[in-house]
């Protein structure tokens, strides 16, 4: 049925689709007021690096996790090393934070580039796509009855990331349950959503499938729903079968003969 995800074995070979969350530290500075600070370079002790992450391939049980004892260095190696096998990731605000943060903190420590790959950040998408009161990873994943974010239950709020820095086991071990709960929460979250990213990357280029392919999901699935209509031509429109998204053909149906009698609006 559309909308059910199906496991799609040609797609899951040849496509790597990779969900990943970070967690870091925060800045620690001296200031002056609680609110409407303005910070100097001067007066930061400690910038924030990354203290774990935990990553998922897509329709793979496995979670990976890397932090703790491990110094940022060593993290980082380790998240890159799964950038560079990954076609697509996907993360909960990844452009602005989780992705750019990556980079930030690679090129700090002269860790090469890995291989280019697409990005799909689901809070982008949640805000674009749909009129959701809230696009937090906690609110969308009560609104669609998914796998919940995890609460810091021993170590509640910033607590948890006190106890980390100090050394603490136990919210060490909170710290990666809570990190890896993320990443599976993302991960479920973007396979509800994923019928309606429009700007998905289009994984039929990925595959080279001599057959019609979902260009979201990667199924063969697909039945012929009528015509998508442009000021120029018309297309052959289908629907995935297996995730329910909707594709159509890039090439035109409007008979060749009728063509130059087509007019379009001047003004």
């Amino acid at each position: 049925m559309p909308g059910t995800h199906l496991n799609n074995r040609k797609y899951l070979i040849m496509v790597k689709t990779l969900t990943i969350d970070i967690e870091t530290s925060p800045n620690a500075a001296y200031v002056w007021r609680f609110f409407k600070e303005n910070i100097s370079p001067n007066q930061i002790l400690e910038h924030c690096d990354i203290m774990c992450f935990a990553a998922k391939w897509l329709d793979e049980d496995k979670v990976m996790y890397s932090g703790m004892p491990k110094e940022e260095k060593e993290v980082l190696k380790d998240i890159n090393v799964l950038l560079d096998q990954a076609d697509i990731i996907v993360g909960h605000n990844l452009s602005k934070f989780d992705a750019s943060k990556i980079r930030g903190r690679s090129l700090v420590h002269g860790l090469a580039l890995p291989s280019p790959y697409k990005e799909i950040d689901t809070y982008q998408s949640a805000r674009k796509e749909f009129g959701f009161d809230g696009n937090s990873l906690d609110y969308l994943t009560r609104v669609f009855g998914i796998a919940k974010k995890s609460d810091h239950k021993e170590f509640p709020g910033f607590e948890l990331w006190l106890e980390t820095l100090a050394g603490n086991k136990r919210a060490w071990a909170e710290m990666k349950r809570y990190n890896i709960q993320d990443v599976i929460s993302t991960e479920e979250l973007y396979l509800k959503m994923r019928p309606y990213i429009r700007n998905h990357p289009n994984v039929g280029v990925l595959m080279e499938s001599d057959e019609i392919v979902c260009p979201k999901c990667g199924s063969e699935d697909n039945q012929r729903r009528g015509y998508a209509v442009t000021n120029t031509g018309k297309y052959q429109r289908y629907q995935c079968q297996d995730c329910g998204g909707w594709h159509r053909s890039r090439f035109t149906e409007y008979p060749k003969e009728l063509r130059k009698a087509l007019t379009v609006n001047a003004v």
